[in-house]
């Protein structure tokens, strides 16, 4: 097929002029066969009135289903051959997904990112995907053009179409048939996290991941979690789904021998910002309580396991040693990493 059927879904709670900017945007794509489906996910102002003047399927759920959820009840309820997931606070340019449709098409790709950039300032990638994502031996989440808090501005320095761990929730295409594979979305996760571990059981059942440089989206960036001032619960999601992600998805061997200087990280991170510790040791009794269900799970996901640990793109080193203590704050400084040049 010439041009395969796209959907792309996006999640919407509460936000009027964030939801039109997106899919005014969405109508100068050239590309002549994708359909926007928008999930209301527990909206509570008048978007909905709003969305009815673009051509788009409007789906509705009073509760919020969050973003595993939400976007888990998008894809069982469309038929396209690619699924685009796009946050509500994304604006693109008009090639985004004719980039990505032909870089999967002509390599056999199963998921695509774009080229992420930051929409308050257009020269600087976003935070929250950059060039596209990796983790590093312990689990811990980076991207090409940022690492921790460090931004990067984009001077073309990945400007080449390479493999990556993990593409970011905020726009990603995912070929439907690697998810028939690898299953859906964790909805455990709720939020953040959740497309991590969504692309670590994609490697695992050998399913290839690429950022493509050629298509540039632009990203506004935590705007649900400073609509709803949640930043203490956001510490706590973000520690314990980055735990979960890492007694799921890696074997049991390497657990083993990675888990206690995993949790020294933990404990170090407490203690080098006090205002973590309560999340943290939050994260550390709900992964207690529920061990029994972890557990299960990472039963589960090792039946899916085509690929060992070894042959997945993970940094081997320690993320939070090369920025903390060898100060490396770029991607391309990082030892053993694969530069465009």
């Amino acid at each position: 097929m010439k041009n395969p059927r796209v959907s792309v879904l996006i999640l919407h709670k509460n936000g009027e002029e964030i939801i039109k900017n997106c899919l005014d945007s969405l109508k100068k794509t050239d590309y002549p066969n994708f359909e926007t489906v928008v999930l209301l996910n527990g909206t509570e102002d008048d978007s909905e009135g709003i969305i009815k003047k673009y051509k788009v399927k409007i789906y509705k759920s009073k509760k919020n289903l969050g973003f595993a959820g939400g976007n888990n009840f998008l894809i069982e309820r469309t038929k396209s051959k690619y699924v685009v997931l796009m946050n509500n606070d994304v604006e693109v340019d008009k090639n985004w997904l004719k980039e990505l449709v032909n870089f999967s098409e002509k390599n056999n790709a199963d998921v695509c990112q774009p080229k992420i950039l930051s929409l308050k300032e257009k020269q600087m990638f976003d935070y929250a995907g950059a060039a596209g994502g990796f983790i590093d031996k312990y689990g811990y989440p980076f991207c090409r053009g940022r690492i921790f808090d460090k931004i990067e501005r984009d001077n073309r320095q990945y400007n080449c179409n390479r493999r990556i761990f993990w593409a970011c929730g905020s726009c990603m295409m995912i070929k439907r048939e690697i998810l028939e594979k690898s299953g859906l979305f964790d909805e455990d996760f709720f939020m953040y996290a959740e497309e991590v571990d969504l692309c670590w059981r994609i490697n695992l059942v050998g399913g290839r991941i690429f950022n493509v440089y050629k298509s540039r989206v632009y990203h506004l960036g935590g705007y649900s979690i400073q609509k709803e001032r949640l930043e203490s619960k956001k510490e706590f999601l973000v520690h314990r789904n980055s735990l979960l992600m890492f007694f799921k998805n890696y074997s049991r061997w390497s657990i083993i021998k990675l888990l206690i200087p995993r949790m020294a990280l933990e404990i170090t991170s407490g203690i080098v910002f006090p205002k973590k510790i309560p999340p943290i040791l939050k994260s550390f009794l709900w992964l207690f309580l529920n061990s029994r269900k972890i557990a299960r799970k990472q039963k589960d996901v090792q039946k899916l396991r085509e690929v060992d640990d070894k042959s997945m793109p993970i940094f081997q080193g320690s993320i939070a040693l090369s920025f903390f203590i060898l100060k490396k704050r770029r991607f391309e400084e990082l030892n053993g990493v694969k530069k465009c040049r």
